[in-house]
């Protein structure tokens, strides 16, 4: 049973659950008395474009670098700061909430079930007042763009349906019909900054249409009610003015009153029953591609959140295993699809206009996360979004002067391209773009589609030229600086500091996106060869005397031994550059000791963790890596806990399950090879290979007992 359950409503967001397309998304409590539908979309930004640049001088840049070749590294630590132009990026925020509401909360309640069903996108509550039996079905259609709530009743009810608003805004209430519309703040840096002027800022309309079967529909007052009826249909659409990363939201915004009155008008004539069958019938065509099935005892009749606790405590459950990887699935099916943005901190629900870090893309390994699964389980489409986010941060250049593109490690919908802050273990690091790049690769080796590759070849070639201009020799290697390790500081002289030179982490991915540059310039008949000898002049990564791989590039000792970032694994997972025994000891050294001293401690870093023990084949550490996702990174709805909410984490350990099962990043298949003991029997179908072909395979007691490979659906 791929369902999520719950035998009592959400008491908070965290306990709700998710309904999305994309594009518009809900969290549904499923409060039988007064329903909350938690709405969000996922163009709602503040801001606009700001295509004005602050220029970073390179003269600064070269006295930092004299500053660390004479081993100043805390006074190059404080002119990298002084060059920093603290800016922030802009802040994704809600729209505010739809309520329904059924019955006075006097009334008696009983047998109560709210359900998500994976198998179709679709969410149910079921539960009797006053021995009147009601169900509320709902769900984001994936085909007509909107939200549909159907609630059915053995005896004639009343419902009401009301909004609160978040942003700016104005009501109308027309009979069976409310309208809002209203804009999202010009200005929302910082919590204490959240501004509405004369300047432009994305403008949204939303439509609320009530249906009713045989009853009465007034409005006013801001609501709609509908009475004396045994079937309701509320329809809800949601449009924004966004037109580009590039269009002023309103001089140059896109038609958004009428395109949201159109869907309801549409959804209307198909009437419900067409509504719900083309919906699931799109939804399947996506989350039906791939199956994992895990041999154990089946607890399927015990509410999610009991076996979340359940497993918390040393339970076996693989269902409840089959069922986190499945909910990554339909995360990823609800929250990215084709022309929709990316999905950021929170994939596209969020609940809040001060959202923690913004709800951006934070680029040094969460918005990467969110996309580590997609090709593996057969959801290209859905990997789109960030393509076109690379093709957009591509166009916005660099503040530096020099050729071609880079990216810092935040951004948001306006392809904010700044160092953010005033820090330089958060703010000082201009790779986060090229670390992007690999998912160009990925996405074509999964789908061997050249024509992609060909479209997309100038956003890795052009990055390489910014890098062949950002590097510089010493000891006969090209080494960048100032670098850093994201988000992380070593300790010189009992002082704290994050700038030094060729950190681990920018090598690595510099030397990946030479490496995959390469690849697909050989793929395409480009020559390549000023590339390759760029490639083989790198500076290598390094290996302590202690056997661990030096983060910084250098013997500098860590402020915090157990940070959450793992950094300088990055060329052994997700990138395949560092291979062989001795790289795969250092990067076990590495990571023991990072968890020794209380590393792998928030939902995305755990899960990077079993991606990375998957890596060095050691099922068992995957399987407690799994254990701990459920004990302390995750929320009764199923939801990562960074904490708070980050979605990044769901994906990741969706991920690592993949790259327990099967690993072919040599280009050799190899399967089963981290499979935990108890995972001893199961089969997986539908996994999509880097040679872009479906294999399915099965396994008995541990072993391999069949396998097929054929071309992908």
């Amino acid at each position: 049973m791929k369902k999520l359950f719950y035998n009592a409503p959400a008491k908070v967001w965290n306990e709700a659950l998710p309904l999305g397309n994309g594009r518009l998304g809900a969290m549904v409590h499923g409060d039988p008395f007064c329903d909350c539908f938690a709405m969000n979309e996922d163009t709602l930004w503040s801001g606009y474009p700001r295509m004005e640049e602050e220029p970073h001088s390179m003269e600064a840049v070269e006295e930092i670098r004299q500053l660390i070749a004479q081993g100043k590294y805390i006074a190059a630590d404080r002119k990298t700061a002084e060059t920093m132009h603290n800016f922030r990026c802009q802040m994704y925020m809600s729209y505010g909430k739809l309520f329904v509401q059924i019955a006075a909360a006097n009334s008696r309640l009983s047998g109560y079930r709210r359900e998500l069903d994976l198998e179709t996108g679709v969410h149910k509550t079921c539960y009797e007042l006053d021995g009147n039996r009601i169900q509320q079905t709902s769900f984001v259609s994936l085909a007509d763009d909107l939200l549909v709530i159907r609630i059915e009743s053995e005896k004639k009810i009343g419902v009401k349906f009301f909004e609160t608003v978040d942003l700016e805004h104005s009501v109308r209430t027309q009979g069976d019909t409310l309208n809002v519309t209203g804009r999202c703040p010009t200005e929302a840096r910082t919590p204490d900054k959240i501004l509405y002027d004369d300047r432009e800022s994305v403008q949204f309309s939303s439509v609320l249409k009530v249906l009713s079967n045989g009853g009465a529909v007034f409005g006013g007052g801001g609501c709609c009610e509908a009475k004396g009826t045994t079937q309701v249909v509320a329809l809800f659409s949601l449009c924004t003015s966004f037109n580009g990363f590039d269009k002023m939201p309103v001089s140059q915004g896109k038609e958004y009153i009428e395109r949201s009155k159109k869907i309801i008008a549409n959804a209307e004539a198909l009437g419900y029953e067409a509504l719900l069958q083309r919906h699931i019938a799109k939804y399947q065509s996506q989350f039906d591609r791939v199956e994992l099935t895990l041999d154990g005892e089946n607890y399927d009749h015990i509410p999610t959140d009991q076996r979340i606790r359940a497993a918390a405590a040393g339970t076996v459950d693989n269902k409840l295993v089959e069922l986190l990887f499945d909910y990554a699935r339909y995360l990823t099916i609800a929250g990215s699809q084709p022309e929709t943005q990316a999905m950021n901190l929170q994939g596209i629900w969020n609940d809040s206009v001060m959202p923690p870090w913004h709800s951006n893309y934070t680029i040094n390994i969460n918005t990467e996360m969110n996309y580590w699964h997609a090709e593996r389980c057969n959801l290209p489409e859905c990997h789109e979004p960030l393509m076109d986010m690379l093709r957009e941060l591509r166009s916005r250049g660099n503040v530096f002067g020099l050729r071609g593109w880079n990216c810092w490690h935040n951004t948001d919908i306006w392809r904010f391209h700044h160092e953010a802050t005033d820090k330089t273990l958060y703010g000082y690091w201009p790779m986060g773009g090229f670390w992007l790049c690999r998912h160009i690769w990925e996405h074509y080796a999964h789908t061997q589609d050249k024509v992609f590759l060909e479209e997309f070849y100038p956003v890795l070639e052009e990055a390489a030229w910014f890098l062949e201009d950002w590097m510089y020799e010493k000891d006969g290697y090209l080494t960048t600086c100032p670098a850093a390790s994201p988000e992380n500081e070593y300790l010189l002289d009992g002082e704290k500091a994050a700038v030094c030179e060729g950190s681990a982490m920018d090598m690595q991915i510099i030397r990946d996106l030479f490496d995959k540059l390469v690849k697909a310039g050989k793929e395409l008949g480009k020559d390549t060869a000023h590339y390759e000898e760029i490639l083989c002049k790198l500076k290598p990564a390094l290996i302590g005397e202690d056997g661990r791989i030096l983060e910084w590039g250098a013997e500098l000792s860590e402020s915090e031994m157990g940070h959450r970032h793992i950094s300088h694994l990055y060329g052994f997972h997700p990138a395949d550059v560092l291979t062989g025994e001795e790289w795969a000891a250092a990067v076990k050294k590495t990571l023991d000791t990072r968890l020794e001293n209380g590393g792998g401690y928030t939902g995305w870093s755990n899960a990077w963790v079993a991606n990375v023990y998957a890596r060095l084949l050691d099922g068992e550490k995957v399987w407690h890596r799994v254990q701990t996702m459920f004990a302390q990174s995750i929320y009764p709805n199923m939801f990562d806990a960074h904490p708070p909410f980050q979605i990044d984490g769901n994906f990741g350990i969706c991920a690592a399950i993949c790259e327990a099962l099967i690993q072919d990043h040599t280009g050799e298949i190899r399967l089963l090879p981290a499979l935990p003991k108890a995972w001893a029997s199961g089969s997986v179908r539908g996994f999509i290979t880097r040679t872009g072909e479906s294999i399915s395979f099965r396994w008995e007691d541990g072993k391999l007992v069949e396998s097929e490979i054929k071309p992908r659906c």
